[in-house]
């Protein structure tokens, strides 16, 4: 071919080449990190509206609409699915812009040894990139307030390591549950007559304790803590028996397991924790708070509590 017909040949080529239309590619979405909450009622909460809270935008690994094939409930009433303090944390982390799945493996009144034995096929699987695990409620504590420490501390052990074993990247926390009130102001209790702080300081030392000496774990979200920075700097009531004006009740009406404000309160301990999100951030107009019936400037102090414990205890 003569060069002259050549290089019309090659500029004809070159030409619709670039005269093609250009197709954008879409971006990927990132991936969310996709977090597992294990544990009882101290997560998925026994009153409304906080049981059933944001249910919908959370995965109850344990809910069947037939219940067939669940793990055991405590309760006949509890139905499912379950929201409570990972989907007031789910709505906090969409608020805050935050990219989370989060799933919820809660029986209520169980041992981190029942998740062992009868929940390890969820909690043993690499999809996890984070794990937030806790005992019942006195698990923790010393024999001679009605604890087993000596399982507690062996079950989130087994239970870090079966974690790892399947997403070594995996972060895992330990979350620290509070006083109970009932334990406390009730006669014949394992913490009656002793102030409330006592119960507190015992989960406090035992849930540390496993921190520090299994390194894997990735910290503490002090929940536990926070319910005493909050009764110490007036915001909420020290004895829920005793009602005090201007306070709120971190209790539930039986004493024990969290209030809409407890749950609020834990669910921004965890937020902070976790996500390293300040709280305070989410404001007077935070959307959870609004849904739960919590007011804008009792929102903004328990904001304002999880963030000062939260950074305390780094």
């Amino acid at each position: 071919m003569p060069f002259s017909l050549l290089r019309f040949s090659l500029l004809g080529s070159l030409a619709a080449l670039f005269s093609q239309p250009v197709v954008a590619q879409a971006p990927s979405s990132p991936k969310p990190t996709v977090i597992l909450f294990v544990g009882n009622s101290f997560f998925h909460g026994a009153f409304q509206p906080v049981l059933t809270y944001n249910a919908a935008a959370i995965t109850d690994e344990n809910f069947k609409p037939n219940r067939t094939g669940q793990r055991r409930r405590q309760y006949e009433h509890e139905e499912g699915p379950w929201g409570g303090i990972p989907g007031i944390f789910k709505k906090l982390t969409d608020e805050a812009g935050l990219n989370y799945e989060v799933h919820l493996e809660a029986i209520s009144g169980q041992t981190l040894k029942f998740h062992y034995d009868s929940a390890l096929a969820i909690i043993q699987q690499p999809r996890w990139n984070t794990v937030i695990l806790h005992d019942y409620s006195t698990g923790p504590v010393p024999a001679r307030h009605g604890g087993q420490p000596a399982r507690f501390f062996e079950y989130a052990t087994r239970l870090e390591q079966a974690v790892h074993s399947a997403n070594p990247a995996a972060q895992v926390y330990l979350y620290e549950t509070w006083p109970r009130a009932d334990l406390t102001y009730q006669p014949g209790k394992g913490y009656s007559g002793l102030p409330l702080d006592s119960m507190a300081t015992d989960l406090h030392r035992a849930y540390y304790q496993e921190a520090a000496q299994d390194k894997q774990f990735a910290g503490v979200a002090p929940a536990g803590d926070a319910w005493l920075r909050a009764v110490r700097q007036g915001v909420a009531m020290p004895n829920p028996y005793t009602p005090e004006a201007g306070k709120v009740d971190l209790w539930g009406r039986d004493q024990y397991h969290p209030s809409i404000y407890g749950a609020y309160l834990n669910a921004c301990v965890v937020l902070a924790q976790v996500t390293g999100y300040d709280p305070r951030k989410l404001g007077a107009h935070e959307q959870a708070a609004a849904a739960l019936g919590i007011a804008p400037e009792v929102a903004t102090k328990l904001q304002r509590i999880a963030y000062k414990q939260v950074r305390a205890a780094k």
